[in-house]
């Protein structure tokens, strides 16, 4: 998608018994967005790990930030959203919004992955150029898509995020293997500080 500029990430915590219905929900929210909002891509997921383990997430990517503005109008208007928050078993815990850099895969999957990797760092500057060397590391091992930029919003504004779907477990593990072998990874970790890397279970 290389007109995609702004990706908005939402992460609510979500009672066990309720989760099924709520990763429901919140698909049927997505396709409201793709629809409605303009929105060029959404994943719909469960956070495996960290702090935000079992907590929804979804991740809504737009061309300007016009979508993201009717995204909230979508809100607004949708009874699946509002069985979410009305439900009083969902908590939204985060919103926050991410400038896109100009770093991806050649061509993006169109399948529905079954992870993502989540990773927040912080650097001196947006290390376009370095992040993209690191694509076909990635890119050879499986990833299904990938989204490289800033955050915009929130108590984390100003740091990095990298976020990477993938179809397997194996996947993963051989990217990171590539990376750790890759001395262009070594060198951009020298210069950046990760704060978390966490895995997604997405659904949708």
């Amino acid at each position: 998608m290389p007109n995609a500029k702004y990706t908005m990430l939402t992460v609510a915590s979500c009672a066990p018994e309720f989760l099924k219905d709520a990763l429901v929900h919140t698909a049927k929210v997505a396709e409201e967005l793709r629809a409605d909002a303009g929105a060029v891509g959404t994943r719909v997921g469960v956070t495996a790990t960290g702090s935000d383990a079992g907590s929804l997430f979804l991740l809504q990517t737009y061309n300007d930030l016009g979508g993201i503005d009717a995204a909230f109008s979508v809100y607004e208007r949708s009874t699946d959203y509002k069985a979410l928050i009305g439900s009083g078993k969902v908590s939204i815990n985060l919103r926050n919004i991410m400038k896109l850099e100009d770093v991806g895969l050649t061509q993006n999957s169109a399948d529905v992955p079954a992870y993502g990797v989540v990773t927040r760092m912080g650097t001196q500057g947006p290390m376009v150029e370095e992040a993209r060397a690191l694509v076909p590391n990635f890119e050879n091992n499986g990833a299904m898509f990938l989204r490289y930029g800033t955050l915009v919003t929130g108590s984390a504004a100003g740091r990095r995020l990298l976020l990477v779907a993938y179809p397997s477990m194996d996947a993963i593990e051989k990217s990171y293997d590539a990376l750790r072998a890759d001395p262009k990874y070594a060198a951009f970790i020298a210069k950046a500080e990760i704060d978390f890397r966490n895995i997604i279970r997405i659904t949708a």
